[in-house]
C-alpha cells in the first residue's frame, strides 16, 4: 500500500491527479498502526504544497485518518497554516475566499492557529465586499489583549466604508468583540452614533441592543448615548433596535416618553409590524416604571392597534397586553421584567472551548464551509434577543401535549392519533378570524384552556 502512495511526484501525476488520488484515499483504512504512520509520513510534505487543492487534500485526508490522534491532528493544522495563509493573500478572489472560509472552520478548534498572523487579514481597498466582511470575521476570532487596540482602530476605519454592508459587518464585529472588551467597544460605538448616517446609526442601535444583552453593565454607557436624541430613523431595525433600548433602559433616559409618544402619533403611518410590535412591547414596559407619563398614549395605541390595526399579530400581541393589564401590574411586571435568557452563542469570545475537530473534519475541503460563509456575510442584519426559541422537538412536545379527550364537543375528531402542528395553515389569517369569531364564548375558553 505505501507504494502505491508516491502519487506526489510530479512526474506521476499533475495537481488534479494528486488531489484525486487523495479524495480516493478517504476510503482506505490502515490495517495498523505503523501502517498508519508510514502513511503519514509519505503525506506529510504536501502538506506544505504550494498548490493549495492538493495541500487541502492533503490535510483532509490527515484530519480522516487521524480522528483519534487530536496531537497528530494539531500538528497537521499547524503545519498548513503557511500554505492557508498563502492562499488567503492569492490573486485569485475566489481563491482567497475559500482558504478565509476553511480558516474559519480551523479557527473554531484552534483560536490561536493564526494569532501572530492577523495583520495578514487586514482588508485592502480594492478587495470586494464578501472578502473585506470575511476577513473581518477571521479578525473577531483572533483578538487578543496583545492586539485588541490595533484590531477595534482597524474595524473602527471600516465602519465608514462606502459599502453599507461592509460598513454594519464591521460595526457588528466591533459588538461582538465588545462582549470580551466592553469599554472600548463601547466608545467606538458611541462615538459613531455622532456621525449621523443613517445605516451606520441603524447599525450601531442594533450592537448596542445585543451587547447590553449580554452585557448588562453597559446600560449606563448606553442610556448617556441615547439622551437627547432626535434622529427620525427610516429602517425599520433601526427603529425597533431603538424601541427596544427605550423599553428596557426608559426609565434611566429622560426623553423616553417623548419619543415613544412620537412614534405612537405616527404609528398608521408605519408599515412594519415589528416595530409595531416592539412599540407595544416598550410602551408597556416604560408603563411600568413610568406611569404618569405613559398612561394616556399607552392607552391611545391599544385603542389603536385593536381596534383599527390590520395585522393580526400585532393586534393579537396588544389584546394579550389588555388582558395581562386586567390581571394587575404584578402579573404584567413578572411577565415583561421576568429573568430575561440570552442567547448561548452570545458569550464571551475569550475563553470558549475549542470544538471538536472532528465535528468539521467531513466537511474541511468541501463547498459546505463557502456555503456557511456565504450565508454569515449575506445576513448581517441583528435579530433581536429572544427569551425562548421554538424547536421542531418543542413543537413535536407541544403536540404531543394536545392530544384531544376523546368524545370533547368542541375539538375536531382526532381519534387516529394526536393532534400535530403545520408550519402551513389550510386557513387564511381573514378565514381564521371569522371562524373564530363564530364560536360560542365557552367553546373559546375551552379550547384556549385545552
Amino acid at each position: 500500500m505505501t507504494s502505491d502512495l508516491r502519487f506526489s511526484r510530479d512526474d506521476l501525476c499533475d495537481v488534479w491527479g494528486q488531489s484525486e488520488v487523495l479524495a480516493v484515499l478517504q476510503r482506505y483504512r490502515p490495517r495498523g498502526e505503523d501502517e498508519l504512520f508510514d502513511i503519514l509520513s509519505l503525506l506529510d510534505p504536501a502538506l506544505l504544497s504550494h498548490h493549495a487543492p492538493v495541500m487541502a487534500a492533503t490535510l483532509r485526508l490527515f484530519l480522516s485518518l487521524c480522528s483519534t490522534l487530536p496531537a497528530v491532528c494539531m500538528s497537521a493544522l499547524e503545519r498548513a497554516r503557511g500554505p492557508l495563509l498563502a492562499a488567503a493573500g492569492s490573486t485569485s478572489r475566489e481563491l482567497r475566499y475559500a482558504a478565509l472560509c476553511h480558516i474559519q472552520l480551523l479557527l473554531r478548534s484552534e483560536p490561536g492557529l493564526m494569532g501572530e498572523h492577523y495583520k495578514r487579514f487586514f482588508c485592502g481597498y480594492a478587495e470586494p465586499p464578501y472578502i473585506k466582511q470575511n476577513k473581518m470575521q477571521v479578525l473577531v476570532e483572533l483578538v487578543n489583549d496583545d492586539n485588541v487596540a490595533m484590531v477595534l482602530d482597524e474595524l473602527r476605519g471600516y465602519c465608514t466604508d462606502v459599502n453599507t454592508e461592509t460598513s454594519q459587518t464591521a460595526i457588528n464585529a466591533i459588538g461582538s468583540i465588545g462582549r470580551s472588551y466592553t469599554d472600548r467597544c463601547l466608545a467606538i460605538l458611541t462615538g459613531l452614533l455622532g456621525l449621523k448616517q443613517e445605516h451606520i446609526t441603524s447599525a450601531v442601535l442594533q450592537t448596542l441592543r445585543d451587547l447590553v444583552w449580554v452585557c448588562p453593565q453597559c446600560g449606563d454607557a448606553v442610556c448617556s448615548a441615547l439622551e437627547g436624541w432626535e434622529d427620525n430613523l427610516q429602517d425599520s431595525q433601526g427603529r425597533g433596535a431603538l424601541l427596544w433600548l427605550l423599553g428596557v433602559y426608559g426609565d434611566r433616559v429622560t426623553g423616553a416618553p417623548y419619543l415613544l409618544e412620537d412614534c405612537i402619533d405616527g404609528v398608521r403611518s408605519e408599515v412594519s409590524a415589528e416595530v409595531k410590535t416592539e412599540l407595544l412591547t416598550a410602551t408597556l414596559r416604560l408603563f411600568l416604571s413610568r406611569p404618569a407619563e405613559t398612561q394616556d398614549m399607552m392607552g391611545r395605541l391599544l385603542v389603536y392597534c385593536i381596534e383599527e390595526e390590520v395585522d393580526m399579530c400585532v393586534r393579537d400581541q396588544a389584546l394579550l397586553y389588555y388582558r395581562l393589564l386586567h390581571c394587575g401590574i404584578e402579573e404584567v411586571r413578572q411577565v415583561l421584567q421576568g429573568g430575561r435568557r440570552s442567547d448561548p452563542s452570545l458569550g464571551p469570545l475569550i475563553g470558549r472551548p475549542p470544538e471538536p475537530i472532528s465535528q468539521w473534519a467531513s466537511s474541511f475541503n468541501t463547498l459546505e464551509p463557502l456555503t456557511l460563509g456565504a450565508s454569515t456575510v449575506g445576513n448581517s442584519d441583528h435579530a433581536t434577543p429572544k427569551p425562548s426559541t421554538l424547536t421542531p422537538n418543542t413543537l413535536t412536545s407541544n403536540a404531543e401535549a394536545m392530544t384531544p379527550t376523546p368524545g370533547d364537543p368542541h375539538l375536531p375528531d382526532c381519534s387516529s392519533g394526536a393532534l400535530s402542528l403545520s408550519v402551513s395553515p389550510a386557513l387564511t389569517p381573514e378565514e381564521f378570524e371569522r371562524l373564530w369569531l363564530q364560536l360560542e364564548k365557552g367553546a373559546c375558553l375551552e379550547v384556549c384552556v385545552q
